[in-house]
């Protein structure tokens, strides 16, 4: 359980250290609203959840759902509510997907390494 939980700390500062380094490099308000949160971003949050996933194969969809969730979580500490925010969930549930199919693929390998 202590490792579990270690893995879901890491997830979700994972996610904020994305967003936070993007909009810092970016300059940008928003991370998404940088070219750079799309050629680098997703695919480094693709890569967490590929490797947390591999530690930890079991129900392999949080890894790519708490990192992504944890950007709107600090999207919305640091900016507050918008009249967007619905629309923005749904935009960070679509941008789930990519880090969702690489988390399967972790533990997929996982599971053939293993056998």
């Amino acid at each position: 359980m202590k490792k579990e939980m270690g893995l879901y700390v890491i997830a979700a500062a994972s996610g904020v250290s994305v967003w936070v380094a993007l909009c810092a490099v970016s300059g940008r308000r928003e991370a998404w609203d940088s070219s750079l949160y799309f050629t680098l971003g997703i695919p480094a949050l693709c890569v967490i959840a590929a490797c947390l996933a591999f530690i930890q194969p079991e129900r392999p969809w949080r890894w790519s759902i708490i990192p992504t969730f944890s950007q709107a979580a600090w999207m919305i500490l640091s900016q507050g509510l918008g009249n967007l925010l619905p629309i923005g969930l749904v935009f960070f549930a679509i941008l789930s997907v990519p880090p969702l199919i690489a988390a399967w693929i972790g533990a997929a390998i996982r599971s053939w390494t293993k056998s």
